[in-house]
């Protein structure tokens, strides 16, 4: 480690000179502290040991691949905070469709009980309600203040259609048609969403057992081809050109 360290000042003096002999190197070696009592042999030895860690420094230069995985992570970097946000989306879709289909239970629970209103089913739904729940609150606070407005300002706050369309039955409902009446496409609903939501599951399952395949197949491709095909490849092409290189010496 010392002696590592004393190159490592001498590299420093030397690093980027193309030009830097042994003897130039031997003499700052020779003006170290540490190679104060050194003999000549161990000075010579000294600097052709730093000289020849100072060729493989100034001979370093940036490689292609090193190039190709700087964009390729630059790439993923610049990349990574949109596909979480498309993750984000994906996933939010999936937790607003079991929420309406959560509220759509909770209705067809309560639209058959005797002197259930409106606003009784809008505080069970606040109860209940996760992603939605800041809009039917804002709802549930301006309901005195005028049933039908506080719902259409619900439905201008909230973009999912199937919980729109179960807004629209809330405001059918307030025009004094019954509940129950409101809501008779509700049974109907609640099971397209099921199939829909099921049919999705199925393919989002076969997605990711296709996935797992392919990561477990991984390291077996990149042994087959890192191991044989890279080599015998390799082993053609130096073939070949040795054996153009000998056809081309013969006929010269």
């Amino acid at each position: 480690m010392e002696v590592t360290e004393q190159d490592n000042i001498i590299l420093d003096q030397f690093r980027g000179d193309t030009n830097a002999t042994v003897e130039e190197i031997r003499d700052a070696v020779e003006m170290l502290d540490y190679y104060e009592e050194a003999t000549d042999e161990e000075l010579d030895t000294a600097a052709q040991r730093i000289f020849d860690k100072l060729q493989i420094i100034n001979s370093e230069y940036m490689q292609w691949f090193e190039l190709l995985l700087a964009f390729v992570f630059a790439v993923i970097g610049y990349m990574a905070p949109l596909w979480l946000l498309y993750f984000q989306v994906k996933m939010r879709q999936l937790e607003m469709e079991d929420e309406v289909m959560q509220f759509q239970t909770i209705i067809m629970m309560l639209m058959r009980i005797e002197r259930v209103n409106v606003e009784i089913i809008l505080e069970w739904l606040e109860r209940y309600s996760n992603i939605f729940k800041p809009q039917i609150t804002k709802c549930v606070n301006n309901y005195e203040a005028g049933a039908w407005e506080a719902l259409e300002a619900m439905k201008d706050d909230v973009s999912y259609l199937p919980l729109i369309r179960i807004i629209e039955s809330l405001q059918a409902a307030v025009e004094k048609i019954p509940i129950k009446d409101a809501f008779d496409e509700l049974d109907s609903e609640r099971d397209y969403y099921q199939e829909k939501r099921k049919e999705s599951n199925d393919r989002l399952i076969k997605r990711k057992g296709m996935i797992g395949k392919a990561i477990g197949f991984a390291p077996m491709v990149c042994l087959f081809v890192g191991y044989l095909i890279v080599p015998l490849v390799f082993i053609g092409l130096t073939s070949m050109t040795s054996s153009f290189e000998t056809m081309t010496s013969t006929t010269l």
